[in-house]
């Protein structure tokens, strides 16, 4: 039992962080591309 819940848990240690670490990353472009905007750079 402990065994086939080891298998069902991994997958999802590994993906929630990667996808908050994506929703992170996309919303810190998005906000350096806004700020670069307003500073006339882009």
């Amino acid at each position: 039992m402990s065994r086939l819940l080891g298998v069902f848990m991994f997958p999802i240690f590994i993906i929630v962080p990667a996808i908050v670490l994506y929703f992170v990353i996309k919303l810190a472009i998005k906000h350096a591309i806004k700020e670069l905007k307003d500073n006339n750079i882009l």
